[in-house]
């Protein structure tokens, strides 16, 4: 269960109470879900409130509203696989990469930055780079954040916070969608350097855009992985 700050928005607060009762098994595929009128006097909040996190979970495929019938709990196809995917956890569940923090800068963004991070041309942004090794490099990971004047840069949370959580704490939003493309590349004479590998390599370009709920981007990064010490898996599975 993700731990609730006390600025998470009230219908994301419902929606994860509901995802975990799925994932539990408590509620099963087919299960209809309470009504508004229930949902708002158990939880004390409005039916809007109530319908917006209702919205996003049918968004997310948890459920399924049915106008005069109610909303239920949908059955996960088997053709659609779940990547778990973090990357302070980039070699495995139990193991950790060692983290070298190589640079962390503020930019003017560029025309690439400025698409992805949807802010205007020439915006400040916080742009880090850093190594991820087991003990061999395995990854750069270049990431960007919006920049807020005067908030602290602290480097613990920089260097061993998974993306999605260090882009909540630096914004102080909730970030509700995370869109992970992999993509084949090859490197460039500096990421080889820096991946004691050859130019021209080929490797795995791995990128999350991270946003609110209003689909705002928060954050994005790029991480370039030695296709020869990196592996992705993902599975199908019914709740």
């Amino acid at each position: 269960m993700k731990p609730m700050s006390s600025f998470t928005p009230a219908y994301y607060r419902l929606a994860e109470d509901i995802k975990n009762k799925i994932e539990s098994g408590e509620l099963r595929p087919g299960d209809i879900i309470p009504s508004e009128v229930q949902l708002a006097k158990k939880h004390q909040v409005s039916r809007m409130t109530i319908r917006q996190g209702i919205s996003l979970l049918v968004k997310e495929g948890f459920i399924k509203s049915i106008q005069g019938k109610g909303s239920f709990i949908t059955a996960p196809p088997m053709d659609t696989l779940m990547l778990k995917f973090s990357d302070n956890k980039l070699l495995g569940e139990n193991k950790n990469a060692k983290v070298d923090l190589l640079s962390v800068n503020v930019i003017p963004a560029d025309k690439t930055i400025s698409y992805k991070l949807n802010v205007v041309l020439g915006t400040k942004v916080l742009k880090l780079i850093q190594l991820l090794s087991d003990p061999d490099p395995v990854a750069i990971d270049t990431r960007f954040l919006p920049y807020l004047k005067g908030v602290p840069i602290l480097e613990n949370e920089l260097k061993y916070a998974a993306f999605p959580d260090l882009v909540s704490q630096f914004t102080q939003l909730i970030s509700v969608q995370n869109t992970l493309e992999i993509s084949a590349s090859v490197l460039s004479d500096e990421e080889a350097k820096l991946l004691e590998a050859m130019t021209g390599q080929p490797a795995l370009c791995i990128e999350q855009i991270i946003c609110a709920a209003d689909d705002v981007p928060m954050g994005w990064s790029k991480m370039i992985c030695r296709n020869d010490r990196f592996t992705i898996k993902a599975i199908s599975q019914t709740i």
